[in-house]
Formats: structure tokens, C-alpha cells, sequence
């Protein structure tokens, strides 16, 4: 049997049995978040912090000003805290009202988390292979092996209670939309990403790239109902108006070194504060490895150094897009892809869970790889693809052993993502013109 009919044939037993494992995997490992996340003595993860600002929004209080039970603030803007007014527990002194108990609003968040996350890795998949046959085995891995390699950040954000996998959604949102020429919803879910953690509006480069306006166009009318109508329509527009400016005396300044409230710097923002992954607290760390003797702050030649390694990077990403390359599938997940892992660490906050956005160049590798083994046979990875995965799987797993924290500092998870970045430009050079123009027709926007 050849190798294109072996992908395309129907699951084995040993692939059920895969998928049935992983399926109980993600009921028992729900089942660990609840218990972490609602019924210790310290109640742990992130989704306090988005309780406490959709508190806020139903009590009339200040969503940045509000903490959680472990004294941490809601850090987004506006709309997330909105959005999760409806799911806010009762705050404490507070009688009468609807109000949804803690351990169900656990359950509900990570439950809405697996079902984006199956819908990100089902929209990447069709938008890099639209003709695998549905249920084969070809269709089958592309939606689980790129979520495989990313399997530690992912469960991590699943475990904090985060929003790196709607984030994840939104960036194959974007490719999706821009493979299949509803270039306009695109834009719309890239500017719902931006709406919730500001940094994504760095992928604006794609559409401006590409001189898409129809794409830019979504991007301005997503920012429009996601920045402004819905919080003003909750809010109102002077409550509104003041939330945005909490968020920049809180948040966006101190962030950029531009002064500001400092309430965030121990939790968030200063370079000891968190697992930071960002280009200026990895070089930071390589000039001061003790903690101890680390400044909180990085200074000025080491936040222009991350600058330059970012504009590099952001560059040769850019220069890899060659026309007909990125209109294709395989060629969109691999741009949006790799400007994205360029976009976490230039950011002054990036944590090793962000890492999910791994999945559309892991994707489209894969995919690059099922075509050369259609074509020439032999094994679906080489030596050097297998080696690449699994330096990653590690770089995402030691860090987080307590003897090798000092590796976390140093920035490992990012320089893993790197590699990942390296093999997707190059990909992405190397995939032929001519095939990319041969590609099936953009499907036209209803």
C-alpha cells in the first residue's frame, strides 16, 4: 500500500485507542484543575483575577482596582472583564442576586477552553489540508499531533485558567479566514484577540503586509464593537472611559517603562515577578543569572537590544513571504505562525504557557512533511524534524523542575520556540511558487 492511501485510509484500533486516551486524559485532568483551582485552602490559577473584574462590572466597582483571593488584579482590557460578568461568584458581604458558584465557573471556563482548542486545531487543519478526507487518518493527525507537541503549555494554560488557547483560536481564525477568502472575518478575529490581551494587534502586520484591506477593514470594526460599543453598551461611556484609563496608568505604562501605578510590578511586571519569557528578561537574566542581584527593572540598552532582536526576527519573517507562498494554506499558517512566535517574546510580559501559538507552524510543518512522504516515501518526520519536537517538549518541561529554574529565567522555552520559528522561515522560503499558485482557488467570502 502506498503511503498517500495509508494516511487516507480509516483509524486503527491503535488510533481509537489514542484518541480515547486522550479524551479521558482531558476529563481526568479537568477533574485536577477543580480541585486545585476551587476546593484547597488557597484557591489557585488565574481565574480569580477575571471573576474579580466581572464583579466589578456587575457591583459597579473598579475592575483594576478589585483583587481575588490570593491579592492578584485583573490585568485586560475592559471587554474580558465584561465578558465574564455572567460567570462572576457572589463576593463576600453581598446577599441576594444570581450569581454562579466558584467550582462551576471552573468547570465552565475549562470545558469552553477544550472546545476552543478543538475548534483552533479543526480550523488550522482545514485551512492547511481542506481536502483530507474527513475521519482518516490524515485528517485525524493534523488535529491532534500539533496539539501533541504543545501538550505542556497547553496544560498549563488549562491548569491557570488562562487565555493563551483563545488567543491560539483567534490566530487560526485569522489564517483560516484568510485561506479561504473570508478575509473580513479574519480581520474580526484578530481584532477579538487584540480586544482581550493588546499584544495579538501585532499581527496587523499580516493584513498590512498583504495590503489586504477587507482583512483591516474586520481588524478596524472588530476593534470598534470590541474596545468601545460592548464595554460603553455595559458600562457606559464615562465608566468606560475611566476603566481605559486605569488600564494605561496600571498596566500599559509601568509595562513600557513609562512610569505609572506600580501596584502590578511584584505580580506581573517587574523581571523577578513571574516566568517571564521576554526577550529583554531572558538577555537580563544572561547578564545577572543570581535573582538576588537582578534588577527589577531591565534598563535601557537591554530593552533596545530586545527591540533590535525583535525587528530582526519580524524582518526575516516578513522577507520570507515571497507572493504566492503565503496564499497558500500551508504558506498563511506558516507566516501568521512564525510572526506570532516572534510577537510573544518581544513582548515585556510573556510566559511559557504562551506557547500554545506554536500550533499553526507545527501544523503546517506537519503538513509540509505528510506531502514529502507522499511524494518520495520513507518515514512521516526526519531525524532533524523528530529532534526539533522534541527539543521543544523538553525546553517546555525542565523549566518547571524546581533544581532547574535558573533554565526558566534564561529564557529556554523561548529559544525552543525559536528553533520552531528557524524551521517555519525556512519552510516557508523553500515552499514552491508554482505549487502555492496551483493551490485550489480561495473560496470567496458569502
Amino acid at each position: 500500500m502506498d503511503t498517500t492511501s495509508a494516511a487516507d485510509e480509516g483509524l486503527r484500533s491503535a488510533d481509537r485507542c489514542l484518541l480515547a486516551l486522550l479524551g479521558v486524559a482531558l476529563v481526568a485532568f479537568g477533574w485536577l484543575v477543580l480541585v486545585r483551582s476551587a476546593f484547597l485552602q488557597r484557591k489557585m490559577g488565574d481565574l480569580g483575577c477575571f471573576l474579580a473584574a466581572g464583579r466589578a462590572v456587575r457591583t459597579g466597582g473598579n475592575m483594576y482596582e478589585v483583587t481575588d483571593h490570593n491579592g492578584w488584579h485583573y490585568n485586560y482590557p475592559p471587554l474580558f472583564g465584561v465578558l465574564m460578568a455572567p460567570l462572576a461568584d457572589r463576593p463576600p458581604g453581598v446577599v441576594g442576586g444570581r450569581w454562579v458558584p466558584y467550582a462551576v465557573t471552573v468547570c465552565v471556563f475549562y470545558a469552553v477552553n477544550v472546545l476552543l482548542l478543538a475548534l483552533a486545531v479543526h480550523w488550522l487543519a482545514g485551512a492547511i489540508d481542506p481536502d483530507a478526507p474527513r475521519g482518516t487518518r490524515r485528517w485525524w493527525a493534523l488535529r491532534v499531533l500539533p496539539a501533541l507537541v504543545c501538550l505542556v503549555p497547553i496544560g498549563h494554560t488549562l491548569n491557570r485558567a488562562q487565555t493563551n488557547i483563545l488567543m491560539l483560536t483567534m490566530v487560526c481564525g485569522l489564517i483560516a479566514g484568510l485561506a479561504s477568502g473570508r478575509r473580513f472575518a479574519g480581520g474580526l478575529c484578530l481584532a477579538f484577540a487584540a480586544c482581550v490581551k493588546v499584544f495579538p494587534a501585532f499581527l496587523v502586520l499580516v493584513p498590512l503586509w498583504r495590503r489586504d484591506g477587507r482583512c483591516l477593514a474586520g481588524f478596524a470594526a472588530g476593534l470598534v464593537v470590541g474596545l468601545a460599543l460592548v464595554p460603553a453598551a455595559v458600562l457606559g461611556p464615562a465608566r468606560t472611559a475611566e476603566h481605559y484609563r486605569n488600564f494605561a496608568r496600571v498596566l500599559i505604562g509601568p509595562a513600557l517603562g513609562l512610569g505609572g501605578d506600580q501596584t502590578r510590578a511584584k505580580e506581573l511586571i517587574e523581571t523577578t515577578a513571574t516566568d517571564n519569557q521576554s526577550f529583554q528578561t531572558a538577555f537580563l537574566a544572561a547578564l545577572h543569572f543570581d535573582r538576588a542581584t537582578r534588577p527589577p527593572q531591565a534598563p535601557l540598552a537591554v530593552r533596545a537590544a530586545a527591540l533590535a532582536a525583535g525587528a530582526a526576527l519580524t524582518l526575516l519573517t516578513l522577507a520570507a513571504d515571497r507572493g504566492p507562498r503565503a496564499r497558500s494554506g500551508v504558506g498563511l499558517a506558516l507566516f501568521v505562525g512564525c510572526l506570532s512566535l516572534v510577537m510573544l517574546p518581544l513582548s515585556p510580559v510573556c510566559h511559557s504557557h504562551y506557547y500554545v501559538l506554536v500550533v499553526p507552524v507545527a501544523g503546517a510543518l506537519l503538513a509540509i512533511a505528510r506531502q514529502r512522504q507522499a511524494r518520495h516515501g520513507g518515514p512521516l518526520l526526519t531525524a532533524a524534524e523528530r529532534a526539533l519536537a522534541a527539543a521543544f517538549v523538553a525546553a517546555t518541561i525542565l523549566p518547571h523542575l524546581p533544581w532547574l529554574r535558573g533554565w526558566r529565567d534564561l529564557g529556554l522555552p523561548t529559544y525552543a520556540a525559536l528553533l520552531i520559528w528557524g524551521a517555519g522561515v525556512a519552510a516557508l522560503r523553500r515552499l514552491p511558487a508554482a505549487e502555492a499558485a496551483a493551490a485550489p482557488p480561495l473560496r470567496r467570502a458569502a
